[in-house]
């Protein structure tokens, strides 16, 4: 039979040319049936006995391991898509579907894969707010790990920080998302967005005092900064009111 690790022909319950098994087993960890030459089992992801090592990632192969890791969750986000067609929903509170970069959807398929980086993770985190709008704790919950990956994988303006200080939150790690804000606040002490998802952040690790405080700031800078033509601020100017409205209440006013 040919080996299913490197192609050559071979007999037996191994291969003679690289040691690749050739016969099914099971899985010591859950006792599922195995294909052969298969280095982790499909069911519990444990490591097959006698599986070699993933190759070593080095800072040669960084570039490219990061690539591949993009491109195989693109890949899989359109699947799904394809494959379930996309649903309109609301914009969840707190994030409007129009303002993002590609946030328009649609029941068509998706178009190819395609994108800088930044939209790609554009793309990821508007999936997630659609989710999250939904109820669709299992997309969350599939997709989150993948879109702060990107973001983390790449240089951020002050926009892509909000998306990520967003969905760190939303992640149960409210610190981060708080110290991500609080990278736009050391350059930009005004920002709205900052501001805002800094005070969410706060109110989440249940200090509501740190809260107020942030969304008095909020309410102190919005006279001036609402009228800004800052691209954040285009892109996300139907929030800017909701979050105001969100900090009144919060201090009393």
């Amino acid at each position: 039979m040919k080996c299913p690790g490197c192609g050559k022909e071979s007999q037996g319950r191994f291969c003679s040319h690289c040691g690749t098994p050739l016969q099914a087993g099971q899985c010591s960890a859950c006792g599922a049936r195995l294909t052969p030459g298969t280095r982790f089992c499909t069911q519990c992801g444990a490591r097959v006995a006698g599986a070699t090592a993933p190759a070593r990632v080095t800072s040669g192969n960084l570039g490219w391991y990061i690539a591949a890791s993009v491109l195989a969750v693109l890949i899989l986000a359109l699947g799904i898509d394809m494959a379930f067609g996309r649903k309109q929903t609301p914009a969840p509170a707190g994030v409007s579907l129009s303002e993002t970069p590609g946030a328009a959807v649609t029941d068509a398929a998706p178009g190819p894969l395609s994108g800088t980086p930044r939209e790609q993770a554009d793309r990821l985190f508007n999936r997630i707010m659609t989710a999250r709008e939904a109820g669709d704790t299992a997309q969350i919950s599939m997709f989150l790990p993948m879109a702060l990956q990107a973001y983390r994988a790449i240089e951020l303006d002050h926009d892509g920080l909000y998306h990520l200080a967003m969905l760190e939150t939303l992640s149960g790690d409210a610190g981060a998302g708080l110290a991500t804000a609080r990278r736009i606040l050391d350059t930009y002490p005004d920002h709205l967005l900052a501001l805002a998802s800094a005070a969410e952040a706060s109110a989440r690790q249940g200090d509501s005092a740190a809260a107020r405080q942030y969304w008095q700031h909020y309410l102190d800078a919005y006279g001036k900064e609402k009228g800004k033509t800052l691209q954040e601020y285009v892109d996300h100017e139907r929030i800017l009111p909701e979050y105001e409205a969100t900090a009144r209440q919060a201090v009393g006013r």
